[in-house]
């Protein structure tokens, strides 16, 4: 479907293009001009000739995303607007631009190494908000430089789904995810305050559970003193991370040791509003969720005592 029109008591155009509606205003005398050319914009992107010149990233959506991670033994790393950015060289909420971290993500993008499955956002085509459009005109030059077109992509969101058709389709969702760790020996390196699995049966079936606490804010400036704590478990041990771009770093240089790590970001705070059939994230109580009480005064200690015991080291 697509239709364009213009509100006459506000002067504002609104365009839907296939459920994708933007709306703007333009002033002045060339407003028919530009509503002709926008009124034909549909058919010229439509033209062979102009879809010859779009390049997209190859991405699998999020199913065949999960069942790649369950059914193979990689690594996986993964990047979304937020690493986009820092390779910009822009601050995010919870992480400072680092020259180093910059020049990692790149790389990360154009990795070849067929242990690690690598994440990026699926938004290079259709995007879901005008936010996610801002950061895609910023950044798409840049980012094409780095990603190979050849290759497949899994779905950054693979570890944050809420969009399901009914709950019984997400349970079989988080089924499988929870899969993955099943009778296994898995790392927890997390922000202090992410408390994965905590209060919910995320990992319930894995057979033990080790955690390395990080700073809840630049944690890559400890990155060094991370990755060396990392290097000192068993190598049969599976590593599940959740510490934004230094997460992705980690996952590389872990892969490249001989472990399998795997950057599941916000997959807790997902199950959590799964958990309370909510399509959207939601108030935690004891868990930072997002930019949530980013500072340690805001955030109160656990009393859980299984957690606790867990911790194997803290560097927040």
């Amino acid at each position: 479907m697509f239709y364009i029109k213009k509100t006459a008591s506000t002067g504002r155009y609104e365009i839907n293009l296939f459920g994708l509606k933007m709306k703007f205003r333009i002033n002045g005398s060339k407003d028919e001009i530009y509503k002709e050319k926008i009124d034909n914009l549909l058919y010229e992107l439509s033209d062979p000739r102009t879809l010859q010149s779009v390049k997209l990233p190859k991405i699998l959506n999020a199913w065949d995303s999960l069942y790649t991670i369950a059914s193979t033994n990689k690594s996986v790393a993964r990047l979304g607007d937020g690493e986009f950015k820092l390779i910009m060289g822009e601050n995010i909420s919870f992480q400072k631009f680092d020259p180093e971290l910059s020049e990692r993500l790149k790389n990360i993008l154009r990795n070849q190494n067929e242990n690690i499955l690598i994440g990026i956002t699926d938004i290079f085509g259709y995007c879901p908000n005008d936010y996610l459009r801002r950061v895609m005109c910023s950044c798409r030059e840049t980012l094409y430089k780095y990603i190979d077109f050849n290759k497949s992509y899994i779905d950054t969101n693979v570890s944050r789904q809420l969009d399901f058709t009914s709950h019984e389709q997400g349970k079989d969702y988080y089924n499988k995810m929870k899969s993955i760790w099943s009778e296994k020996d898995i790392v927890i390196v997390e922000g202090a305050g992410s408390r994965l699995g905590v209060g919910n049966d995320l990992l319930n079936e894995a057979k033990s559970v080790k955690r390395i606490i990080c700073p809840i804010k630049d944690a890559f400036s400890k990155y060094k003193e991370i990755l060396a704590e990392c290097l000192k478990q068993d190598k049969n041990s599976l590593f599940v991370m959740a510490l934004g771009p230094t997460a992705t770093v980690l996952a590389e240089d872990l892969s490249n040791n001989g472990y399998r790590a795997l950057d599941m970001g916000h997959l807790d705070t997902a199950y959590e509003a799964f958990l309370r059939n909510s399509n959207k994230f939601v108030h935690i109580e004891g868990k930072i969720v997002f930019n949530e009480e980013r500072h340690n005064n805001l955030l109160k200690p656990c009393t859980d005592e299984n957690y606790n015991k867990q911790i194997v080291a803290n560097f927040n």
